[in-house]
């Protein structure tokens, strides 16, 4: 059976919706895939993303890793707990720092992360947080979409990458 490189494939979808779309300025959508990317854990894709929709600098970079790191706490512990019943208060319960002490440089862009990050986490609670908070930044629903089918072609991505190295080519 002949091997395809599927994850070629698959980048050249999310390269497609990246051609497509002007609804998200450069930033936001490299704050959104490369956040993705970088829950997935996956090198491969990350290299991958950086070659298709190029660098970011260093506020960026932070304003990211801020993004990706706070939904890997967050996530899991509200999922968590919306999902059994605990009599306690759970406003800050991670007390982590105030974004306003964090510098972040585009909160837009932030929140955009903050949703990749919550998709491929499965946090969903924060996600629709998140989502409020880019509507109250006057992000459209039609904006809000095409983030959230940029981050299904990144999570496709990972998949295929994974499924090649570890399954297909053995």
């Amino acid at each position: 059976m002949p091997i395809t490189d599927e994850t070629c494939e698959h980048s050249e979808l999310l390269n497609a919706l990246i051609s497509r779309q002007s609804l998200l300025s450069t930033n936001r959508l490299q704050s959104i895939v490369y956040a993705a990317a970088l829950a997935c854990q996956n090198k491969n894709v990350l290299s991958m993303i950086q070659h298709l929709v190029g660098d970011v600098t260093i506020n960026q970079r932070q304003d990211i890793h801020h993004a990706v790191v706070r939904m890997a706490a967050t996530n899991a512990y509200y999922m968590a707990m919306h999902s059994i019943d605990l009599k306690c208060n759970t406003s800050n319960a991670m007390q982590l720092t105030p974004l306003k002490e964090l510098d972040v440089e585009d909160k837009t862009s932030y929140y955009y992360a903050c949703i990749a990050a919550c998709l491929v986490n499965k946090g969903y609670s924060c996600l629709s947080n998140h989502i409020t908070l880019l509507r109250s930044c006057d992000e459209s629903d039609e904006s809000i979409n095409m983030a959230l089918r940029l981050v299904a072609s990144v999570l496709a991505m990972c998949q295929s990458n994974f499924s090649n190295e570890y399954f297909l080519d053995k």
